[in-house]
């Protein structure tokens, strides 16, 4: 009963190694017959197609650097901008305090200053 068993496996191993090789071979033969191009065809056809995907990369990319860099000259320009504003304002605004109190001296006390300055103001 052992030995029927075990030829019996064996047979169906055997059976299914071959199912499985003619069905390989009917699969190569189709993809041959049916196959849209030639090997030579598609690989010309991939690395033609690689090609325009690299360079639509490279456009998107350098588009993508043109934007960024447009944004970060306005964002510095602005920033200067601003920078010099609060320079210019906070150089007014010491002139202005220096004039009033030279202004304010006394003629005999030379190191006696008097000034109506208000402190710092918040630069925005």
């Amino acid at each position: 009963m052992n030995t029927q068993n075990e030829s019996y496996d064996s047979g169906s191993a055997v059976g299914s190694l071959s199912v499985f090789v003619i069905g390989a071979a009917i699969g190569a033969a189709a993809a041959l017959i049916f196959a849209p191009a030639s090997g030579r065809d598609t690989r010309a056809f991939l690395k033609r197609r690689g090609n325009e995907l690299g360079r639509d990369a490279v456009d998107r990319g350098r588009e993508t650097w043109r934007t960024q860099s447009d944004r970060v000259k306005t964002a510095v320009s602005s920033g200067w901008d601003k920078a010099s504003d609060a320079i210019n304002r906070a150089r007014d605004e010491g002139k202005a305090a220096f004039d009033e109190a030279r202004e304010s001296q006394m003629p005999g006390e030379p190191s006696v200053v008097r000034t109506n300055y208000q402190g710092s103001r918040k630069i925005e």
